[in-house]
Parts: C-alpha cells; sequence; structure tokens
C-alpha cells in the first residue's frame, strides 16, 4: 500500500500579511520560517517586529463578546 501524502499548504506571506498577525503570532510565524530554511520570511517577520518595537505598535487583540 503506498502512502499518499497531501500537497503541502502554501501560503503567500506578505509584510501586510504579516503586519495583520499579533506579535506572538509574528514572532512563532519567524521561528518556524527560521526551521524551514526561509530567509525571506524571517527578514519580513524581523522587519515587522523591529517596527513594532520602534513606534510601540500592536495589533489589538480581539475584545470577548459579553454575554
Amino acid at each position: 500500500m503506498a502512502f499518499m501524502m497531501k500537497p503541502a499548504r502554501r501560503v503567500e506571506w506578505t509584510s501586510e500579511r504579516i503586519a495583520a498577525l499579533t506579535t506572538p503570532d509574528v514572532r512563532q510565524l519567524r521561528v518556524n520560517a527560521e526551521r524551514l530554511s526561509n530567509p525571506e520570511i524571517v527578514e519580513r517577520c524581523d522587519a515587522v517586529l523591529k517596527e513594532r518595537r520602534r513606534t510601540g505598535a500592536r495589533k489589538p487583540r480581539a475584545q470577548k463578546e459579553a454575554a
């Protein structure tokens, strides 16, 4: 019996898309990109993180709805 792998899901990580993530998500994406040897994504993550440190800007967390 042959093992069939699903094709890898490919996401286009633009700077804008990365900037829309929360800071912890950007950090995790950077870790994953580094593990997968994708220096372009690492650089984009670094640029977003650097900009957030410089300006103090953060992506706001979603607020929980009051029940």
